[in-house]
Order: C-alpha cells, then sequence, then structure tokens
C-alpha cells in the first residue's frame, strides 16, 4: 500500500511540473498573488521596496553613528572627521596661516600685549576644561547647568576630543588692524592686535576668545555643514549656525572664568556698529555670519543669561575661597623660539 501511494505522488509531481514551467512562461499564467509560491532563486532583495527600506535603515544606521551631541547647546550634529583627522587638519591649517600670512607679523611672546591675551586665554581654557569634565568628570558645572531637564538615558555630550589637548593649546598674537581672532581644530588660537585696538576690556577680549574655544568644542570644522560640496546657500546657513552656536558656549565659558555676562553683549553692540546694515539677500547669500543685532538678540534671551549668571555667581564664589585659602596660578604657559604660547595643566 506504501509503495503504491509512493507511486502516485511521484506521478502527480511529475506531470505538475510541466504545467508549473507553463504558467511561468505563457502570457495566459494567473496573476502573481503573495500565496502564489515564488521561485526558489527569488530574495528579498529582489523586491525594490524591500531593497530600498533596507538602504534607509542602513544608511540612518552610518549616520547615527557619526553623529555626537554638541557640549552645552545639546545639539546632534553629523561630523566627517575622526578626532585625529580634525588634529591633523588644525596642524596644517594653523601652519599654513603663520608661513604664509602672518609668519613675519608675530608679536613677541614677552611683549605686554601678548602676556595679558595668553593670561586671558588660560582663564578661558581653564573654564572649558573644568566646567566640561575634563579635569574630573564628576565636576563638570558647565554640562550640568546646561543639561537640567535631560533624561539621564539621554545621549551625553562629545567631549573626547578635547582631552589631552592640555599641552597642545597654541596661541598667536600678530600685528593686524582687524579686530578679529581665529581658531583651528586642536586648540590653536591666531588674535589680531585689531582686537585689542578696539576691544579695551579684559572681559570683552575673553569673549572673543571663548568664542573661538567654542568652536573648538562644538568641533565645528569638522561638522558636515563645512563640506565644500554642499551648496553655497545651504554652506552659509549651517555655518552662520555654527558662529550662534559658539556664541552661546562663549558666553557660559566667559561666566564660568569669572567674567560677567554682560561684557559679550557689549562685544555684540560693538560688531554691530562695525557691520552697519545687512539687506536681507545679503544675509542668505553673501555672507557666513549672522547681523551681530540677531546675535544679540540670541545673547540676551532669557534662558542664556540665566545659565550664564548662575556659572559667573558660582565662579566667583569659588575664587574667593582660592584666593582666600589657596594661592597659585590653576595653569601656567610658556613660549617656544617661534614665539607661539603653549598652555599646561
Amino acid at each position: 500500500m506504501n509503495r503504491l501511494w509512493c507511486s502516485l505522488s511521484q506521478m502527480l509531481r511529475r506531470s505538475a511540473a510541466p504545467q508549473r514551467l507553463l504558467h511561468w512562461c505563457s502570457s495566459s499564467a494567473p496573476r502573481v498573488t503573495p500565496s502564489t509560491v515564488l521561485p526558489r532563486r527569488f530574495r528579498w532583495y529582489h523586491d525594490p521596496r524591500k531593497a530600498t527600506a533596507a538602504t534607509a535603515i542602513g544608511l540612518g544606521a552610518a549616520a547615527l553613528a557619526a553623529c555626537e551631541v554638541v557640549p552645552c547647546t545639546n545639539r546632534c550634529h553629523l561630523v566627517v572627521y575622526s578626532r585625529q583627522g580634525e588634529r591633523d587638519l588644525g596642524d596644517s591649517l594653523f601652519a599654513a596661516e603663520l608661513k604664509s600670512i602672518h609668519r613675519h607679523r608675530m608679536v613677541d611672546p614677552h611683549h605686554p600685549d601678548s602676556i595679558r591675551v595668553r593670561l586671558i586665554a588660560e582663564r578661558i581654557i581653564h573654564a572649558a576644561n573644568r566646567g566640561l569634565g575634563i579635569y574630573d568628570s564628576r565636576d563638570a558645572p558647565l554640562l550640568r547647568v546646561t543639561r537640567k531637564g535631560k533624561k539621564p538615558w539621554a545621549p551625553q555630550p562629545h567631549t573626547r576630543h578635547l582631552h589631552g589637548l592640555n599641552g597642545s593649546w597654541e596661541l598667536v598674537l600678530a600685528r593686524h588692524t582687524s579686530a578679529n581672532a581665529m581658531y583651528a581644530p586642536g586648540g590653536k588660537l591666531l588674535v589680531f592686535t585689531g582686537l585689542l585696538d578696539y576691544f579695551k576690556t579684559d572681559g570683552e577680549i575673553a569673549f572673543a576668545l571663548a568664542h573661538e574655544v567654542g568652536h573648538i568644542i562644538a568641533r565645528h570644522q569638522a561638522d558636515i555643514g563645512h563640506s565644500v560640496w554642499l551648496p553655497d546657500f545651504l554652506r552659509r546657513i549651517f555655518l552662520q549656525r555654527m558662529e550662534i552656536e559658539a556664541d552661546r558656549i562663549g558666553i557660559l565659558l566667559l561666566a564660568a572664568a569669572g567674567f560677567h555676562p554682560d561684557h559679550a553683549l557689549a562685544v555684540a553692540k560693538k560688531y554691530a556698529t562695525i557691520a552697519g546694515g545687512y539687506s536681507v539677500w545679503k544675509q542668505i547669500l553673501d555672507t557666513t555670519h549672522p547681523h551681530p543685532r540677531d546675535r544679540l538678540a540670541r545673547l540676551s534671551e532669557i534662558k542664556t543669561m540665566e545659565e550664564a549668571l548662575e556659572l559667573y555667581n558660582e565662579a566667583n564664589a569659588m575664587d574667593k575661597v582660592t584666593e582666600k585659602y589657596f594661592s597659585g596660578n590653576p595653569g601656567m604657559s610658556i613660549a617656544d623660539e617661534n614665539g607661539i604660547s603653549k598652555f599646561e595643566k
């Protein structure tokens, strides 16, 4: 009986095979439905919808892996350089800027102006290292103040690129009429003497330096917004947003270093007089910096000023304790034979 059943099954399979082949090859084949038996070689990636979904998931996972949270602003941004790649880029940019343009304009590091700028920069850098937990992860007032209300499981700000920079911070004061300063990744700062001519107080100079340090903290040079393959108008939008972000980080650093936040507002007001008026088209198509009036409005926001004042009051309280019970500088600086000031912990 079993043999008879087996032989009948084989006959049925043989007779059905040509019919299935006819269905797949002839124009009169029945309509394919999800329940229709598909060929054995069919795979999920043969379906365009599934392949597109899988590609989107893969790209999303790659983007998440490259995303980092900016300290103090908690913005998630996409970076296109590794930490070492960013430092190498900063070294090359800084060296090229000095050698090609400002090689013969560098001010003696023992000049009073150089010493003044270096001491102000030391306070800003020390406030950044302490405030972001570089010295001690348990003592990070900048992160504590700016992450109030955040869930414990929320992504943490990225500060690993700042570790190991204690002996790598470099500052150059160059003779130039521009009331400006520049930065390069890896702790490189270039300050022009025109900044000292236009901004007279230490607090105003401190905010200009804190703004540049804010760029370094936020890894703006590694941000996808700096990519040259972006359209010009879109790239300008990204760069303007970075300037606003560096302002916010800068005013918090300024306060954490013991300077009153009002100095930041004074700098924005003075820059507004230099800049004059921006047309709408220039703002959109012709400049990488937002108008100082817009920057002043952002700096004056209630939340930003409240956080800055909290950091300022804490820094002043600590200074009083330090002056009473301790002595000495939190950091020291040395100048090499090229006139470049290097900062050490």
